[in-house]
């Protein structure tokens, strides 16, 4: 029997129940992709919105990380359980549980009485989007024909483009007009049509007679989430002894999750594929690149308001060029790596995020916005150039039989390394200031704190130039490596 995880899908055993085309086929469509819109904003459109709640509910940038990587690390930690799921119990309706629960979590995050409320509806919120992102991909290739499919998986990353774009400057206007509750408010009637839409188009699929509850990993799924959990509590407290503690107790629950999932006849995550080393290397790399994308998206808003003075709404249109760039250059990434080989843009990206940190480590107390503006720009073209190779120097490392476990990896990468990246900005920013004397959380309203802050963020983003240098030695060209599954 082949070794299957739990995150691989399995497109081909719980086709639906009946065949869809035309109108029904394009509605069904936009009830699936409503949720991944919805979750693809709320990853960052809270961001912006970080200086508001830190005046509201007077709290550090360290306590603050949390309303941020509570809904990520609750999405990494349940990504792979979520597709198994769905397999086992029916993928129609787990998928509509999931925008229900997002929605629900968006209602209790607009009513959140106080800070702690808030990281919990956020944290339901993620157990939502988890459900939401492992289904919606698999979704769409079982509802559309094959000679159709290319297409509407392309749309996705469409869809997937402009929650992030929409994100950041949704939220900073959101934010000035109505407060930071409307930016969870926003949620309700598209997370409704989502759920009426998903009843009312999508069709029946078939539970999958081979997925079984009993079978599942159940342990492994522990080990997983104890395991992302205590690396996430360790980088946020790298200043105090705690955090090294949770760091060593991460390192034991990584080795128990290793030794579980190698005896398990049907692992959470087959290991076999972290023995090639393309795949490893270049999984890793992502690590590192979405570390350097969260810096300055975590840390950026504080900069923006409180060094700048900018209001709320031109904090989210200052972000605007970041985005941007990255969706003009993506395409044209994909297409050199195509024609040349990963190494060329993935090096290059790598090379331009060393730039952008330089330019942002520099920063002076009153620089001008063009520069940060610039700065931003030259961060979403490195993004564009390196994520498209990075992606295909992944999935380029192995055959094609596990081209779809592969593909599921990258999504649990993706968000443990945002998830990573907030919680290492907050860690190297708190160990700045304790090294300069303000110690690990200085009160914004000290009026050393704009100085403390500046000095705070360059260090983080002079750290960001070691993560893009591992990041270029990490990278990997799969058609140059040993056992890798294909050619880049």
């Amino acid at each position: 029997m082949s070794e299957k995880g739990v995150i691989e899908s399995r497109p081909t055993v719980s086709r639906p129940s009946t065949a869809l085309s035309g109108r029904a086929l394009w509605l069904s469509f936009a009830a699936a992709t409503t949720g991944t819109f919805m979750v693809n904003v709320d990853a960052s459109v809270v961001n912006v919105a970080l200086p508001v709640l830190q005046h509201q509910f007077q709290l550090p940038i360290s306590t603050l990380q949390w309303v941020i990587t509570g809904y990520l690390l609750i999405i990494t930690a349940l990504l792979p359980m979520a597709g198994y799921l769905a397999d086992a119990l029916g993928r129609r309706e787990v998928f509509m549980g999931g925008v229900l629960v997002f929605t629900l979590g968006s209602l209790a995050s607009a009513l959140a009485p106080n800070f702690s409320g808030l990281v919990a509806a956020r944290v339901l919120q993620g157990i939502g989007g988890a459900t939401i992102m492992a289904n919606v991909m698999a979704i769409i290739a079982l509802i559309f024909p094959v000679h159709e499919r290319g297409r509407a998986l392309g749309l996705i990353g469409s869809v997937v483009a402009a929650g992030t774009l929409a994100g950041p400057p949704l939220g900073g206007l959101l934010t000035a007009w109505y407060g930071w509750r409307s930016i969870f408010w926003i949620n309700l009637p598209v997370g409704l049509w989502g759920l009426w839409g998903s009843w009312r188009y999508l069709p029946h699929f078939p539970p999958d007679p081979h997925a079984s509850l009993q079978r599942f990993d159940w342990a492994g799924a522990g080990f997983f989430m104890a395991t992302t959990s205590l690396l996430q509590f360790g980088l946020a407290d790298l200043h105090h002894w705690t955090g090294l503690a949770f760091l060593a107790a991460d390192g034991l629950s990584l080795a128990a999750f290793i030794r579980i999932e190698s005896r398990n006849d049907h692992p959470l995550i087959p290991l076999r594929l972290f023995r090639v080393r393309a795949f490893s290397f270049n999984m890793l790399a992502g690590m590192a690149y979405w570390v350097l994308m969260m810096f300055p998206a975590f840390l950026m808003p504080f900069y923006l308001h409180t060094e700048r003075h900018l209001p709320i709404s031109w904090v989210g249109l200052s972000l605007v060029p970041q985005a941007l760039a990255m969706i003009i250059v993506s395409p044209w990434g994909g297409r050199w790596a195509d024609r040349r080989g990963i190494m060329g843009p993935g090096r290059t990206g790598l090379a331009l995020f060393i730039l952008a940190d330089v330019l942002l480590a520099s920063l002076p107390l009153s620089a001008p916005l063009w520069t940060i503006w610039l700065a931003l720009a030259i961060i979403g073209v490195a993004a564009g150039l390196f994520s498209s190779p990075q992606n295909a120097a992944v999935l380029n490392s192995v055959t094609a039989h596990d081209t779809g476990l592969a593909s599921s990896l990258l999504a649990t990468q993706r968000n443990l390394g945002r998830a990573v990246g907030v919680a290492l900005g907050s860690g190297i920013l708190s160990l700045v200031w304790l090294l300069i004397g303000a110690g690990p959380n200085p009160s914004h309203t000290d009026p050393h704190y704009i100085h403390w802050l500046l000095i705070g963020i360059r260090g983080v983003f002079w750290s960001g130039i070691g993560f893009a240098l591992i990041g270029l030695w990490l990278l990997t060209d799969p058609a140059k490596s040993p056992g890798s599954g294909g050619k880049a």
